[in-house]
């Protein structure tokens, strides 16, 4: 029977480009692995090795802080609120904020130690006032990881410190980065300060590109002998934030001049376009069975912007699906399909939905008669 549906794919040129390209990246960072995209739209624009597990160093401290800022929004705890501080804290090594058995701590001094000193006393105070054991905290931070879809990520303490089975990636601690910066805007200033004095000891940020004005504001660095150097930093030109995350260099300069490589490549040799606007009519249509008109005309439901490469930004493609024909009666958005559009050198994708841009009417009596009897005689 005609009316039977039909899957159909249709590509649609968003551009006036013939063939869609995928290009390899003109520049290799000295790293074993690393992932920069842009904050809005998720758009990759350099990546090696991002999904290579290794020992996250003290980049376990964003997702240390992320549930802190959790528990502030839920109304938990307050930047005011004492926290106690343990003997199991007091006697951690490492970096230090050089915390007293005892006594207590305030939120706010807590967050300033563990994401400037490093302190990881500091996380352990914050993971056993949240959770009441690190082990428990640990958990629910690799909880909150699967959840922002950091699945090569796996927590077993609260700052960092090594363990064999305590593991993540570029890609996961860069999708970190993106979930502070969407979900808690207001707190992104704790990663941007250059110095915290606590009972008259004055440490330094170890991100030290936010001292050398290069529009560099955050966020962590790592170390750990096992995987070497890591920095994790987001970075805003003229309206575009990037998050970079490069994970084992050879020094802590190394991190830095690679990641401040990175994102002078990606600011300068990528732009911003509008790849999809909302409500954009494309150039495929879809049968109508049973209709006063043939074909619906579709429109995508959604605008889509895209970061990409300078030299790729005329090659845009997209796949249009939907099954046809669409039976009589249209509606006006009734949904028909979907557009997928990819990543011209990525290949990523991100699918919009495709509504009918017109309402079609049915056919009236005599009209579905007549439409039956020229489907019966194979016309």
């Amino acid at each position: 029977m005609w009316g039977n549906n039909v899957f159909k794919k249709a590509l649609y040129t968003l551009t006036t480009s013939l063939l869609l390209t995928t290009q390899a990246y003109a520049i290799n960072l000295n790293a074993e692995s690393y992932y920069i995209v842009e904050q809005d739209t998720g758009s990759v624009v350099l990546e090696k090795n991002a999904d290579l597990q290794m020992g996250p160093a003290s980049l376990t401290k964003m997702m240390t802080a992320y549930l802190l800022f959790e528990a502030i929004e839920r109304g938990d705890l307050t930047l005011e609120t004492m926290m106690p501080i343990s003997e199991k804290a007091w006697r951690k090594g490492g970096s230090k904020m050089f915390l007293e058995v005892g006594k207590t701590v305030k939120t706010e001094d807590l967050i300033k130690g563990i994401l400037v000193s490093s302190g990881n006393d500091a996380c352990i105070v914050a993971a056993e006032f949240l959770s009441g054991t690190e082990d428990a905290f640990a958990m629910a931070m690799t909880d909150k990881a699967v959840e922002l879809g950091m699945l090569n990520t796996t927590f077993k303490n609260a700052s960092g410190w090594p363990h064999p089975e305590q593991v993540s990636t570029a890609k996961d601690m860069a999708t970190l980065g993106r979930a502070i910066i969407k979900n808690f805007p207001q707190y992104h200033q704790y990663f941007n300060i250059p110095r915290f004095t606590y009972s008259d000891i004055s440490q330094p940020n170890r991100n030290g590109l936010l001292r050398r004005n290069v529009g560099v504001d955050g966020l962590k660095t790592g170390h750990i002998e096992d995987a070497g150097y890591h920095l994790v930093a987001s970075a805003e030109r003229n309206g575009i934030r990037l998050i970079s995350a490069v994970m084992g260099t050879d020094s802590s300069r190394s991190r830095e001049d690679e990641t401040l490589t990175g994102l002078s490549y990606a600011f300068r040799t990528n732009s911003m376009i509008e790849a999809v606007q909302k409500g954009q009519v494309i150039d495929s249509t879809a049968e109508v069975w049973m209709g006063e008109k043939e074909t619906v005309k579709l429109k995508a439901a959604q605008g889509y912007n895209m970061y990409v490469s300078n030299r790729d930004k005329n090659n845009l493609k997209a796949e249009a699906t939907f099954n046809t024909p669409v039976q009589a009666p249209v509606e006006l958005d009734q949904r028909i399909g979907t557009l997928t559009v990819t990543h011209p050198t990525t290949g990523e994708q991100h699918e919009i939905a495709l509504l009918a841009a017109e309402a079609i009417p049915e056919k009236g009596f005599m009209g579905k008669l007549g439409g039956y009897i020229l489907h019966g005689l194979g016309l």
